[in-house]
């Protein structure tokens, strides 16, 4: 059994609730923190607060005393900086300097993760992979508020010694992701014709582009790996080192039904930006310094998301029969 009491903001998320997953199947104790009523994830100890309350986090972390600590908890989808601009920043950079305080003075001897994103990237250079010395820009608020924390964490290392690591994290799916996500949209879409009678239409954005995709399960063992083996105040790209083409991805999901399926472009979800499209990651150094290695195939990947779209919609409908 591991000594580790691990720690997770954000653990109701996607990403937490895989990793907090993850961390149980290693022996961890697990402990969590998110706005929900209740744990999302049974064997964890939980612990309902609002990030930017510093008041309530020191309290809890004081109370925990983890060794460490992964921070999750933000606003994780660019649309809700172009929607809810301040409290966006607010979540993004005031909680997370509410988990550093939180640190510096009830446990400063942990190790603290946090999740930063490739669209901190200076986007230029489309034709070769982006390392961790590449030029830093962001493009978006939201990438700007993930350089933010990644600034203020390093000041923390400098300034009063802790061990703090970050990644850029590019883009990951799997199983559970909300619908506000490219494949998990479509996923759903195709699940909903083929499960729920829905009309045989797709809606898209713009698929004439290609995305550097991981599987949720190989990011969350790398967020681990970094902790046991990474070091203090650096930084890891998490990526799958490669480009993955919208194209492929919607034809892969629709082979999924046995329907005449059409594609529609929605002009909106056109207009959105994606910064890191067509930008690819170079995860050298996570894969030297930590030894991990992505091993789910993308292929997999969509078949789970697929298939947990079309359990979660069956739920819905016998919910909805039920009441």
């Amino acid at each position: 059994m591991s000594s580790e009491r691990s720690l997770i903001t954000g653990i109701n998320g996607f990403v937490g609730k895989h990793l907090a997953k993850h961390l149980l199947g290693k022996g961890h104790e697990v402990f969590g923190i998110d706005i929900q009523e209740t744990c999302a994830v049974s064997g964890c100890s939980y612990f309902q607060a609002n990030i930017c309350d510093n008041v309530v986090i020191d309290r809890i972390f004081h109370k925990v005393n983890p060794t460490g600590i992964f921070h999750l908890a933000g606003v994780a989808s660019p649309s809700g900086f172009h929607t809810t601009p301040f409290k966006s920043f607010q979540i993004n950079i005031m909680g997370t300097i509410a988990v550093f305080d939180a640190m510096r003075t009830q446990c400063a001897a942990a190790k603290l993760l946090t999740v930063g994103s490739s669209t901190e990237y200076k986007t230029v250079d489309l034709h070769n992979s982006l390392t961790e010395v590449s030029p830093l820009e962001p493009m978006s608020f939201y990438g700007v508020s993930k350089y933010t924390v990644e600034i203020i964490g390093q000041y923390y290392v400098r300034h009063h010694g802790l061990d703090i690591r970050f990644t850029r994290s590019f883009n990951h799916t799997g199983p559970g992701q909300g619908p506000e996500f490219v494949c998990s949209d479509w996923a759903k879409q195709v699940a909903a014709i083929e499960n729920k009678g829905a009309t045989p239409q797709i809606t898209v954005g713009n698929v004439n582009v290609a995305i550097d995709f991981s599987d949720v399960r190989d990011v969350v063992e790398a967020y681990a790996l970094i902790m046991e083996k990474g070091k203090s105040g650096e930084v890891y790209n998490v990526c799958g080192r490669n480009k993955i083409s919208l194209n492929y991805i919607l034809e892969y999901l629709i082979k999924k039904s046995a329907s005449n399926i059409t594609v529609a472009t929605d002009k909106n979800k056109v207009a959105a930006p994606n910064s890191t499209a067509e930008i690819i990651g170079d995860n050298g150094k996570l894969c030297r310094e930590t030894g991990w290695t992505p091993k789910i195939p993308f292929e997999k990947t969509l078949d789970d998301v697929y298939d947990w779209w079309v359990e979660e919609l069956i739920k819905m409908k016998t919910s909805s029969c039920e009441s």
